[in-house]
């Protein structure tokens, strides 16, 4: 094959590669207009079965117009407008969500294993950051009107360091994007981390770990 053709399988190859990475970058496209979700239904397909009927009342939602209560132990809540609140984001690749933060609260490190996450700033202000793949802590403290973007998958956080409470709007690239809390991952799962992965992990004895974990673990 004469040089020449030879680059432009080459190149072809390349624009391929690219070109599925980007369709996997949200969630898979939709092949109608609507599919509305059908939450009766225990049988999913990497996303909910489409109900028949269906009105405008499955994309509409209330969901997040009140503050969320933060008298727990993290000083905040994180309340969805995702596809189990509004059925009609099913296959759409969209969601939204409400976070409210008392004074001090966090929302503490995360991440989003199916979506990048953009934070518009309703009232206060925050401390905000992600962390990536090289360890290289990006921060920032943001204000009321501003947003913020988390990358999809990588470890970030929110503190509301002032004394008055905040609140945000986040939107994400998937009508479910899932939450790993690192903390609560580690330390509150069920059945739970052996105390040996997490005491060689932390370089902490046993004790130390058992301490966290009987903080962390869900209320009864």
């Amino acid at each position: 094959m004469p040089a020449f053709g030879k680059f432009v399988v080459i190149m072809a190859v390349v624009m391929l590669a690219i070109s599925l990475d980007k369709a996997c970058a949200g969630d898979p496209d939709m092949l109608q207009d609507v599919c509305v979700a059908d939450l009766t239904n225990s049988l999913t397909v990497n996303g909910y079965l489409c109900k028949k009927n269906f009105s405008e009342i499955d994309f509409s939602s209330m969901a997040i117009a009140k503050a969320g209560a933060t008298n727990n132990t993290f000083g905040s809540v994180v309340t969805g407008a995702n596809v189990m609140k509004v059925p009609g984001l099913n296959t759409l690749g969209v969601s939204m969500a409400r976070i409210d933060y008392a004074p001090g609260g966090i929302n503490p490190p995360h991440t989003h294993p199916r979506a990048t996450e953009m934070i518009f700033v309703l009232e206060g202000e925050l401390d905000v950051g992600f962390i990536t793949t090289s360890n290289v802590l990006i921060t920032k403290h943001i204000v009321k009107g501003e947003v913020f973007a988390f990358p999809r998958g990588l470890v970030h956080f929110q503190q509301n360091n002032g004394d008055v409470p905040a609140a945000v709007v986040a939107g994400f690239n998937s009508q479910l994007p899932g939450t790993q809390s690192i903390a609560t991952t580690l330390f509150a799962s069920s059945p739970t981390v052996p105390d040996s992965v997490l005491t060689k992990t932390f370089q902490v004895g046993t004790k130390e770990i058992q301490k966290i974990k009987s903080r962390l673990a869900p209320k009864k």
